[in-house]
């Protein structure tokens, strides 16, 4: 495929509309799943008359527009997060693209391999999940295995067809190799967010995260490689700092002036940031890996062969 900057801005906008197709159904999934209904069944209707929508009004963002809003056939307010997660998908689908093609190795001048696409949809995929577990989420502080597991699966299995569509340092060769990449990344991934659910359990003495957290670090670590994982944990806590101390404050407010305090003053969904971490070191990662964590990481291997002797 030859890839010029007209052709790119086509396919850019063509990208965006697959992405919001997909914000679409996510939206299915995210308001479907937790309450185990069908996905496919019955179609899309206004939660309050309960009419069947028409075709043109599922029209991913233009639907909405055209409709001001509002049901077509009762006038009940449609959330405006509809359009917004729809594009967000298409924007974040239109990123992992750039970042995708602008990296992949080149046969000739603008010629782009078919590399280029499978990672392109490698991490369309992996973005997916993460929006839906993001909103899932902050609803209602879960994220089902649903959303997880099946994403792990297709990691693992995508991994070992396609070993090279990780990125250094995470890049394979064979089909086992790229297997074990995958399965070493869902190990440190899940390892590391289970130990510190365990460790803060036990000093908190209550759950101190949902193992749904668990899973989707495995999911995480499957598809970027357990490097990435590491970073995401750590950079998810420092996405989520700033709620958390809003969330203090507004706990301290409340128990002060002498309000009962609730289960959701205490609790605070993880996985929002963890998934945004995800996605901030997948599309940075070409610039991340070789300015900073590359020597990050090795710092870490010369501490620990130091410390156990191995060195």
């Amino acid at each position: 495929m030859i890839v010029n900057t007209p052709i790119l801005c086509v396919l850019g906008v063509f990208v965006f509309a697959i992405g919001s197709v997909v914000g679409s159904f996510l939206n299915v999934c995210i308001y479907r799943i937790p309450w185990q209904k069908s996905i496919f069944w019955p179609d899309s209707r206004c939660p309050k008359c309960y009419h069947k929508l028409a075709a043109r009004d599922n029209v991913p963002i233009l639907g909405w527009l055209a409709l001001r809003g509002e049901c077509r056939y009762c006038g009940a307010r449609i959330a405006a997060r509809y359009p917004f997660v729809e594009a967000l998908t298409g924007l974040l689908f239109v990123a992992v693209f750039l970042v995708d093609f602008a990296h992949a190795p080149r046969a000739a001048w603008g010629e782009v391999s078919t590399r280029a696409i499978v990672a392109t949809v490698y991490h369309a995929v992996c973005v997916a999940l993460l929006v839906a577990a993001t909103f899932i989420d902050y609803d209602l502080t879960i994220i089902p295995d649903e959303i997880t597991l099946p994403g792990l699966l297709f990691a693992l299995g995508a991994g070992a067809l396609c070993p090279w569509v990780r990125p250094d340092p995470m890049y394979a060769s064979t089909w086992w190799a790229g297997l074990r990449v995958g399965l070493i990344g869902l190990a440190v991934g899940g390892g590391i967010t289970q130990s510190v659910r365990l460790l803060g359990s036990l000093a908190l003495r209550r759950e101190a995260m949902g193992f749904g957290d668990v899973t989707l670090m495995a999911m995480i670590g499957a598809f970027l490689g357990w490097q990435a994982a590491v970073l995401t944990f750590f950079l998810g806590a420092f996405y989520g700092l700033g709620h958390a101390l809003v969330k203090i404050v507004l706990l301290v407010v409340k128990w002060l002036s002498g309000r009962k305090l609730s289960v959701a003053d205490r609790e605070l969904p993880f996985g929002p940031y963890l998934s945004m971490a995800a996605a901030t070191l997948m599309l940075g990662w070409p610039w991340i890996w070789p300015g900073w964590a590359r020597g990050y990481f090795e710092t870490l291997r010369v501490v620990f062969l130091f410390l156990t002797g191995l060195g």
